[in-house]
Parts: structure tokens; sequence; C-alpha cells
């Protein structure tokens, strides 16, 4: 499902006259035209904020590429399923950048904040394991982060006790 909002942004940003039929486009609906950022299939932040930004558009820019790119097998690239699987995954996908976000951080220690995002994720995984729409997604990633997180290292521990001792 990802797939047709990656061939509509692809499309979209294919030519300069895209870009300006769709500029166009929102100008008339009363809509701040915006562009927006492809993401790359093995980076999940990006497929993020993809999704992030594409989705309060979402009944603007599903007109525009129904009406300009076509159907394809004689439906429209972009359906109410597609919407739908998008609010899911971003949902989910949420918790990730958050993370992301906030242990990438420089100006403070993010040592002992790790322990407990790994236990979020975890318990996110976990919670998410059985859902139809995300089984496909879920379960491949469960499994590498078990490969990596199912012994957490000791040292995460000390960091952890550091932060909660009593100064």
């Amino acid at each position: 499902y990802l797939e047709a909002f990656r061939t509509a942004i692809s499309y979209l940003n294919s030519s300069n006259q895209h870009i300006a039929e769709f500029h166009n486009f929102y100008l008339v609906k009363g809509v701040a035209p915006r562009k927006f950022p492809l993401d790359m299939d093995v980076r999940w932040n990006s497929t993020y904020i993809m999704l992030k930004h594409l989705l309060p558009y979402r009944s603007t820019f599903s007109v525009f590429i129904g009406a300009n790119y076509g159907l394809v097998n004689g439906e429209p690239l972009l359906s109410d399923g597609h919407w739908a699987i998008a609010d899911k995954m971003m949902e989910f996908l949420e918790l990730f950048y958050d993370s992301t976000v906030v242990l990438s951080g420089v100006y403070y220690t993010t040592s002992p904040l790790m322990q407990h995002h790994i236990l979020d994720i975890a318990g996110h995984l976990h919670a998410q394991e059985f859902d139809h729409l995300l089984m496909n997604i879920v379960t491949p990633m469960k499994l590498k982060f078990l490969k990596y997180w199912q012994n957490i290292p000791v040292l995460y521990s000390f960091a952890l006790f550091w932060i909660l001792e009593p100064k």
C-alpha cells in the first residue's frame, strides 16, 4: 500500500509541469501548497515523515492524483483503503520516530533514557504483533529487534540507576 504513495509523490515531483499544476490546484482549492518528501523504503523515520506530511492533505491530494495520474487496473491509485493503512502505519511508526529524536540528542545525556525506550519499543512491537494490517511489517521488525536487544547490556542498567539515584 505504501508503494502507491511513493508512486503518487514521484509522479507529482517528476516534472515542473506537474508541480505547477499541483500548485495551481491547491491555490484554487484554498489550501496552501507544499512539497511532499519521498521516503526511503529502508528508513522507517522517512516513511513516518512522508505520511505525517501527506495525511493532512489526503482529500485534495487524492483528487489531484486521481484526476491527473489516471487509473491503475481500473481503480484510482489512492483509495480509502490506502489512506486507512497510511493512518495505521503512521501511528505505528510514531514511537520509533520519537525514540530516535530523543536518543539522538547531543545536549543532554541519553544513556539513562535508553532502557526506557527499549522497553517501550518492545511493548509496542508486542502489542501490534497480531494486527492484521501490520503483521507483515511487525514480525520482521520484532525479529530484528530481538536480535539486538533480547539481552540488554548491563551497562544500560548502570545508566538507568545513575539517573534514578537521589543526589
